[in-house]
């Protein structure tokens, strides 16, 4: 499927990607290895946005017809402890548990990022998981157990390293994407390595090290050597393009975007990893947002994109996906500033202050505070000056 075009107002490049049409008919094996259905450097310069919307709460389930009942929808009290986690699995045979924790990963990964319970909590009861999870792979198994029994202890580690990612822990959230990244090379799951080397590409990217997220990307795309699904395609080029903005690359950037658009409208959720379940439109939208934002802070004409594409972004997320939505509208927040827009900027910031207390992300308050760098240009304006004095405060309880 390919979007049509149309001339941007302002002569920036607003391309978008579209919502996935119906299924081919060739098996998994085949869809993965598909050329996009047009080149790279055309997408880069679609400018007409999607027509219709799919809800990040409903979106893979539409498409798969499963529900994964998350634990936003469970009592905190029907979640595991850390204690009594790490006792089951310190325990655990390496069969019993290469079989049974594929089948409950889901409900940690919606932990991680649908719900509002103190990150800090989750953060201990992942890390003493994964750890615990870790010991098992030194244990006798059996030759045909052990890529599964690796693979799900990478997904452990994985997922560790993101809680730790969110509530600020760095070295720790390093530590475990890099014991993720070894074990799933050693269960010869080169996509799930991929998605590993993806986050640490994030974390780099929140750190401002865009040179050693692109490394972390194109190491990704050239270890998995044509055996990438179209929806880990679709992340890697997206987190390219937001590293290369960043860098003032700009048609690079809008390339890897096209990129990421083809590989989008290939998805067939059927072939896909469970794991790769939270990358949907929102996610591709959010990723054009965030080219435009950086490409606007060097050449003005893209931030009307930005705010229309990360607004779009906002759309696409269901009421659940607070971090998500807080973020984005940060985002927003960034680009009404970059756009000329500070009065709107500052209500827009306001709210997303509001909203960052119901949660304890410090990963999201540092993305608050650095809305700052997109403020010189209104430093006189009072209203400007009072949101920057109350973006100081942000975080600094946690």
């Amino acid at each position: 499927m390919t979007p049509t075009t149309s001339a941007s107002s302002n002569g920036a490049s607003t391309a978008g990607p579209a919502t996935p049409g119906a299924k081919p008919s060739a098996p998994c094996s085949e869809r993965s290895a598909m050329p996009p259905s047009a080149s790279t450097s055309s997408a880069a310069n679609r400018t007409r946005p999607p027509t219709t919307r799919r809800s990040r709460s409903t979106g893979w389930r539409r498409l798969t017809g499963v529900g994964v009942r998350c634990s936003a929808d469970l009592p905190a009290w029907s979640l595991p402890s850390a204690c009594s986690v790490g006792d089951r699995v310190a325990t655990r045979a390496p069969g019993s548990a290469a079989r049974t924790w594929p089948a409950s990963t889901p409900s940690w990964r919606c932990t991680d990022r649908w719900t509002t319970s103190p990150a800090a909590a989750l953060r201990v009861e992942a890390g003493r998981f994964a750890e615990a999870a870790s010991s098992l792979s030194d244990r006798p198994c059996n030759d045909t157990v052990k890529p599964a029994l690796l693979a799900a202890i990478a997904n452990a580690r994985q997922l560790a390293g993101w809680a730790a990612f969110d509530t600020g822990h760095h070295s720790d959230a390093q530590r475990h994407w890099l014991s993720a990244e070894r074990t799933a090379v050693a269960a010869s799951d080169l996509r799930l390595a991929a998605r590993v080397r993806y986050c640490q590409a994030r974390q780099f990217q929140h750190l401002h090290h865009n040179g050693d997220a692109l490394d972390t990307l194109r190491l990704a795309h050239d270890h998995l050597a044509g055996r990438a699904t179209p929806a880990i395609n679709a992340m890697l080029h997206g987190a390219e393009a937001a590293s290369l903005a960043a860098r003032g690359d700009r048609q690079e950037a809008l390339t890897a975007l096209g990129a990421a658009t083809d590989a989008f409208d290939r998805i067939d959720p059927d072939c896909e990893p469970e794991w790769m379940r939270f990358y949907d439109r929102g996610e591709l939208l959010a990723q054009y947002g965030r080219v435009h934002r950086d490409l606007a802070r060097s050449d003005e004409r893209h931030g009307n994109a930005a705010v229309q594409w990360v607004t779009e972004a906002i759309a696409a997320f269901g009421p659940q996906n607070v971090r998500s939505t807080v973020l984005n509208e940060v985002g927003l927040c960034s680009g009404l500033f970059l756009a000329g827009e500070p009065q709107e900027a500052v209500i827009i910031g306001t709210r997303v202050i509001q909203h960052s207390n119901q949660l304890t992300s410090q990963r999201v308050h540092d993305r608050i505070r650095n809305l700052r760098r997109d403020m010189h240009r209104y430093a006189t304006d009072p209203e400007v000056a009072e949101f920057s004095r109350t973006l100081s405060t942000i975080g600094s309880g946690t």
